[in-house]
């Protein structure tokens, strides 16, 4: 059981400084305490963001080859399309000629050996070389000389 007897009342003396309470003491130890835990959040919240600015910066980094990779291929995709578009508009400019009433005699000479039958056929031959180096032969030693019989 506790007491509680009268304990004499001290007046400070005029030349004495008045000395603090000791409650204030444990203000200050109180502060100290209360920001312990901010600053232990501070800490973890800079971490944990600096962990995600790593993670973030070597994704970019891994990134960086696939999108060239990415690049390179789409400029040769783009290359072709413009080569096969060339062609196609080839194919259609030959489609339209093909089927043209005008022009449909001159395709069918391109792609028969029969020719219109007003127009004279004309083969070129190559010219001997034996027949040159003989001077003074005559028409029927020419021919002889080629193998073939006078008519």
């Amino acid at each position: 059981m506790i007491m509680n007897a009268l304990q004499p009342h001290r007046y400070p003396s005029p030349n004495s400084q008045p000395s603090r309470p000791p409650r204030v003491r444990h203000r200050v130890q109180q502060r100290q305490s209360s920001q312990q835990p901010i600053v232990l959040e501070a800490t973890v919240k800079l971490t944990v963001n600096c962990v995600l600015a790593l993670t973030a910066i070597v994704t970019l980094v891994k990134l960086i080859p696939y999108n060239q990779a990415q690049v390179a291929d789409l400029e040769r995709l783009e290359a072709e399309v413009q080569e096969a578009s060339t062609k196609v508009a080839t194919l259609e400019t030959d489609f339209d000629r093909h089927f043209d009433p005008q022009q449909a005699l001159n395709v069918m000479q391109e792609q028969n050996i029969r020719f219109n039958p007003k127009q004279r056929q004309i083969v070129w031959l190559q010219p001997d070389t034996k027949k040159a180096e003989q001077p003074g032969a005559t028409g029927q030693q020419q021919a002889n000389a080629t193998g073939a019989s006078p008519d």
